[in-house]
């Protein structure tokens, strides 16, 4: 019904549902409540800090796998926590027991997962180069790793318990795809953080993970401390590669399609 009349400003007559119109309009949009999942372009922006990531994690990997070809001292350090720690964890509370069991599947099925779902969605968005960046971050972590290991060949630790794994132990594979993931998603989430309180707590989350899947793997003897180290180290480097690659060929090329325009 708009029998309703009321005068409005300059002394036109407003009907019920103008006023409803009016009123809808005047409204401030809604923001969303879900951030959009972009890069944002800051390696491309300053690629030093790719150069500074890749640099420090195959100086430290090259360091660690020095150590362990040469015998170095951090092998003592290897054996003492692959002895005492699995003694520790077989005496500690049972939810010590599923917490590091947990940290085992978040470094392998949690992390394909999560990929996994920023695939589709990316793919769904038609966002090519941050599911480019999904795709070559954990494909090429998992070619790494295999290389690597396979290369250098170094044993489990006797001493791993509840989850027995039989490949080679240097570098971790769970370390990499931790560092690979995670950081990505700390890298594409923390920029559209409200405020600066919210962004420290993304970064500090994605690091938490990172340690903890790493410490539940030295805690469980399913990897000597070099190893996950290493792994840390392997995963700095290739993420701080590939991602600033990226960025810098989707920034070049989005320039290229401009100028075509």
């Amino acid at each position: 019904m708009v029998s309703a009349q009321k005068i409005g400003p300059g002394g036109y007559e407003m009907s019920v549902n103008q006023m409803s119109v009016t009123r809808f309009h005047n409204q401030p949009p809604r923001k969303n409540v879900l951030p959009i999942l972009r890069a944002p372009g800051l390696l491309a922006k300053w690629p030093i800090i790719g150069m500074i990531l890749f640099t420090f994690g195959s100086l430290i990997f090259g360091a660690l796998t020095i150590n362990l070809l040469d015998h170095g001292p951090l092998l003592a350090w290897d054996r003492t926590l692959a002895n005492s720690l699995p003694a520790t964890a077989m005496r500690s509370p049972i939810f010590i027991k599923y917490l590091m069991i947990i940290g085992f599947y978040v470094g392998t099925y949690g992390v394909i997962a999560i990929d996994t779902l920023l695939s589709i969605y990316f793919l769904f968005k038609r966002y090519w180069q941050e599911l480019v960046m999904v795709i070559f971050g954990g494909v090429g972590g998992s070619l790494l790793f295999y290389s690597l290991s396979g290369l250098i060949a170094r044993p489990r630790p006797p001493t791993q318990i509840w989850n027995i794994v039989h490949a080679s132990s240097f570098p971790s594979g769970h370390t990499i795809s931790v560092v690979v993931c995670f950081g990505l998603l700390a890298y594409l989430l923390a920029p559209k953080m409200p405020s600066v309180l919210w962004k420290v707590v993304v970064v500090t989350a994605a690091l938490l993970i990172m340690l903890w899947v790493g410490f539940s793997r030295v805690f469980t003897a399913g990897h000597y401390l070099t190893d996950v180290l290493a792994g840390y180290a392997v995963g700095i480097a290739w993420s701080g590669l590939v991602y600033t690659l990226i960025e810098i060929y989707a920034q070049k090329r989005r320039g290229q399609i401009v100028k075509k325009e």
